[in-house]
Order: C-alpha cells, then structure tokens, then sequence
C-alpha cells in the first residue's frame, strides 16, 4: 500500500507543479481510470456471485483495459501539452506549423479520454441490474467520475479548438466531440446519483 500512496503522491505532486507535467487533462484521465477501477471492481464481486455469466468476466477485461488506456492517456496528455509549450517558444517561420500540429496532438488526447469514459458510462449502465446491492453506491461513484472524466475532457478540447487553425479538425472534432457528451448525458439519467434529499 505504501508504494502505491506514493506513486498516487507523486502522480498528484506533478499535477499540483507549475511546470507542464499535468494539468486538467491529467486529471481528468486520473477520474476515468478510477471510474474504471470501480467498475471493475463491481463487475468482479458480481461475477464471483454468478460464476458463469460470460457477460460480467467480459466487463471486468474490458474494465481493466480501459483503466490501463486512460492511465497511458496521463502521460499522453503530459507530453501532448509539452510539445504545445515547445511549439510556442519557437521563432523560426516553422513557428505556426508546429503550433497547429501540437494543437492537434493535445486535443486527440483528451478526444480519446472522452470516448473512454463514454464507454465507462456504457459499462456502468449494462452493470447496474446485475450489481450487487451492497456496491451499487460503488457504482454510482463509478458513474459520477467517468461523467466528470468526459466533461474535463470536453473542456480540454474546446480549449486547445479555439485557437487552433485547422478548420476541417476542428469541425470534425466538435462533431465528435458533441455527440460523445449527449451520448455521456443520456447514459447518466440512467446511472445512480446522490439526490439532496437522500443526503440530508
């Protein structure tokens, strides 16, 4: 447990750091492998209960696979935002070129963090009739971050969109982009969430 709080504590040191080794990207990619983790984690208790659904063991591999994917996309976003910083410092006429190609780089990252945490949410609502009661919180936690994975993921994208000039990537981007997060706000009318009143 100790070298996994302090690897966690190194992960957030860098995205506490002033410096370009994270950021909101980082973050939100941190939320959606966690979002996967529980999902994971749900599906497993559930399989243990119910050894011969192939279903549950498919969503535990694809769970595992899809948390590996998005703490990969941590660092991808550390070095996309890098090279953004690099492009920008630059004053030769190759300046503007290297501007939109890093621009491009640093929004297919969190592009990709939002189709993961799309597929997380998907996840979730194909889990929730066969979770077990005592990790059905679990599972709304679960929800709670990937929808907030997909959301910093969209604000990452529009950021680097605006002023990016490559018209065609950026329509086709917010295309995508728009229909991952009507996707993602259907998906999370059907998951759990804590309401007011039950906190009370």
């Amino acid at each position: 447990m100790t070298d996994a709080r302090e690897t966690l504590r190194g992960l957030l040191d860098g995205i506490a750091s002033p410096t370009p080794s994270g950021g909101g990207g980082a973050a939100a990619a941190l939320a959606g492998a966690t979002a996967a983790a529980l999902v994971g984690m749900v599906a497993g208790v559930a399989a243990h209960r119910a050894p011969d659904d192939a279903g549950l063991r498919e969503i535990v591999g694809e769970a595992e696979a899809l948390r590996e994917r998005m703490l990969a996309l941590i660092e991808g976003d550390v070095a996309a935002f890098g090279q953004v910083v690099d492009a920008r410092r630059r004053t030769d006429d190759g300046r503007a070129t290297a501007v939109r190609d890093a621009l491009i780089g640093a929004t297919e990252v969190p592009l990709e963090l939002a189709a993961a945490s799309t597929r997380v949410l998907e996840q979730c609502a194909t889990l929730l009739p066969r979770a077990r009661p005592s990790t059905r919180a679990d599972l709304g936690v679960a929800a709670a971050l990937a929808a907030g994975a997909l959301e910093g993921a969209a604000l990452t994208v529009r950021a680097n969109l605006e002023t990016l000039d490559a018209p065609a990537f950026v329509a086709e981007s917010r295309r995508r982009l728009d229909g991952l997060l009507r996707q993602g706000t259907a998906l999370r009318s059907r998951l759990p969430r804590a309401r007011e009143e039950e906190i009370r």
